[in-house]
């Protein structure tokens, strides 16, 4: 198995781990991951859809990635680890994580298989915006089901607060995080999954 094919099967295994990850939030009725989960999934394998071709798929560690919030998230919850003091913390970190890198995945294919055009710079300011906004969409909604409907999603106004700070701290951290990223990858590798052409306007 050469190099290439390697990463193919790596990007495929982020994948199933996403799609079984997604099962899981649905089986918990986590209207947030499951919503994401979804969101993930559909982004993840359209190149392969529109190519009708399974090599055309996302870079492998941009798929784990956006796979890896969602273990963050489960995995403590799976060992009954909810009620340790970090994870409140890791709950909110991995929210923004998975909200900024599966926004990021979706400008990079509205990029490539639509007349959407942006550059660099656009595309992290967009991507950062997009984190906060849906951080904080989904933060509020929490907040008026807990009043419309009796829900207990949000303990407090502090810890709502402690949200809406989380996504816009985590949003601008993403933000660099994503800089390094496209600044130290390849441009021959990136322009393999259309990245590239990102930079080239």
């Amino acid at each position: 198995m050469g190099r290439k094919q390697f990463e193919i099967a790596l990007s495929w295994a982020a994948v199933i781990s996403l799609f079984l990850a997604t099962e899981y939030a649905i089986f918990r009725i986590s209207l947030f991951w499951t919503i994401m989960g979804f969101w993930a999934l559909c982004i993840a394998v359209l190149p392969a859809v529109i190519g009708r071709d399974i090599g055309n798929i996302l870079p492998f560690e941009l798929m784990f990635l956006i796979a890896v919030p969602f273990y963050l998230y489960f995995i403590p919850q799976t060992l009954g680890w909810s009620d340790r003091f970090y994870y409140d913390n890791l709950l909110r970190a991995s929210e923004v994580i998975a909200t900024f890198f599966i926004g990021f995945v979706t400008m990079m294919d509205l990029h490539a298989y639509t007349s959407f055009r942006t550059n660099k710079v656009f595309a992290i300011a967009f991507t950062v915006l997009l984190t906060m906004a849906l951080s904080n969409f989904f933060a509020i909604g929490n907040f008026l089901s807990d009043q419309l409907f009796g829900t207990s999603v949000v303990s407090s106004n502090r810890e709502l607060m402690m949200n809406l700070i989380y996504s816009f701290f985590g949003g601008i951290a993403m933000g660099i995080v994503l800089t390094f990223y496209l600044r130290h990858m390849p441009l021959e590798r990136l322009r393999r999954y259309s990245i590239g052409r990102i930079g080239d306007k």
